[in-house]
């Protein structure tokens, strides 16, 4: 657990240093002034120097030895060291088997002799069938070691609960708080039967709002009245949202029929709760750990112009008395004046007080300069937020591991950034 806890304070204590760079707000970028406000000097000064190369961030390689920034690159070799992808005890998907004591089955074997390869994909969009692929396999693989059902929190659709049924005859309960989706759920599987022939049993489904003391056991007698086994459950969330995943871990200490714990989180800024005493992030610093490095670096391309369009606005709206205005997405983009038009209309600001194209022009002309530096005050942001979404994994893995109640806690990077940017899994066994 100390190493953990160790990377974990290191994390934290670099984190600190930036506070107003991560909590800032970049809407406010020009009015606030936080070019200055909220760079250090060291940096500030190296990025003017980058900003005179034109060198494009998005592809900048801070080991290139025909460059000398070396403010930056010790920056972002900092953040890479910090950050979780890096960290020595991180497992691949490769490494699952470790989780399993005196496994008599090859994870290799398993993962290559278990395809999820019928019509059911069909009904899944790209991204969401990889990940159910890989993780209906995680869990299969380690639903042997003493699991008797999958209760699946957040199911959404039902995908991952009919998947691990046709491939591995586990029997399933989904778990949604939404109604709407629970019918989702059950339609879906429905059109399964139609056109795939075969049929899901022992899938259930079950509305029911989850917090850390949902009574599993009851749930599932409630659902599988007539089914026999032990009560030996594995709790599974793919991409939980919010303080889903925290209620979840919470549930699995305090639930005796829970043994083993699969959990991927997902919109962290959703929630204000921390696990352990260690750490309390502002919305914007949960917000930037939404963000992710590996999209952004494979894109090759700079910040939406949106987030400049919309810095240059909070200066009119500013002018209007009306700073906390929001604009909201599907603004158009091929101008300010374009952009700024739609957004004034749809805050509702009479035409009268909306500003000529001339004007608008005008003033983007006046801070075009400051586009590319609030491209490079970005950039610091979302690799800071890489570790703020590594101290949020790590509130929970610490937490866990201070519980003394598991025989096992580990931390998997079990999807492919660039596709699936959540791609940690938290799993524990008791």
């Amino acid at each position: 657990m100390d190493l953990y806890e160790n990377f974990f304070t290191e994390i934290l204590s670099f984190i600190d240093k930036y506070s107003e760079l991560i909590n800032c707000h970049l809407v406010d970028f020009i009015t606030e002034n936080l070019w200055e406000k909220c760079l250090p000097d060291n940096l500030k000064k190296q990025f003017e120097d980058i900003e005179k190369l034109k060198i494009d961030l998005t592809i900048y390689d801070n080991k290139n030895k025909d460059n000398d920034f070396s403010e930056l690159d010790n920056f972002i070799d900092r953040v890479n060291y910090l950050n979780l992808k890096n960290n020595p005890q991180l497992l691949k998907l490769e490494d699952i088997s470790t989780l399993i004591a005196d496994d008599h089955c090859s994870w290799r074997d398993f993962y290559h002799n278990n395809n999820d390869s019928n019509v059911e994909q069909n009904f899944m969009k790209d991204k969401k069938k990889y990940e159910i692929e890989i993780f209906s396999k995680v869990i299969g693989y380690l639903s042997r070691l003493n699991s008797s059902l999958v209760i699946d929190v957040g199911a959404g659709k039902g995908y991952l609960g009919t998947s691990l049924y046709k491939n591995y005859k586990i029997p399933v309960l989904a778990v949604d708080s939404c109604e709407s989706r629970h019918k989702s759920a059950i339609s879906r599987q429905k059109l399964l039967i139609k056109k795939t022939h075969q049929s899901y049993p022992l899938v259930q489904h079950s509305v029911q709002y989850i917090n850390e003391t949902t009574n599993y056991a009851e749930l599932v007698r409630s659902s599988f009245p007539d089914l026999n086994g032990h009560d030996n459950y594995l709790l599974a969330g793919l991409h939980t949202c919010g303080s889903l995943a925290g209620a979840m871990i919470k549930s699995f200490l305090n639930s005796q029929c829970l043994t083993t714990l699969c959990v991927i989180s997902c919109c962290y800024h959703l929630t204000e709760e921390c696990l352990t005493d260690k750490c309390k992030f502002t919305k914007n610093a949960r917000m930037l750990a939404q963000q992710s490095v590996e999209r952004i670096s494979n894109k090759y391309r700079s910040s939406s112009p949106s987030l400049f369009y919309r810095a240059l606005l909070q200066i009119i709206l500013q002018s209007l008395g009306i700073p906390g205005s929001r604009v909201g997405r599907g603004a158009p983009t091929e101008s300010f004046p374009v952009y700024a038009t739609w957004a004034l209309k749809k805050i509702g600001v009479d035409n009268n007080k909306i500003p000529s194209t001339n004007d608008l022009n005008e003033l983007y002309e006046t801070y075009v300069d400051h586009e590319w530096r609030m491209n490079a005050f970005q950039y610091l942001r979302v690799h800071l937020g890489s570790l703020i979404e590594s101290a949020l994994i790590l509130d929970r893995v610490v937490y866990l591991l201070r519980s003394n109640k598991c025989s096992k806690v580990s931390v998997v990077r079990l999807f492919d950034p660039i596709i699936s940017p959540r791609c940690y899994l938290i799993t524990a066994l008791k």
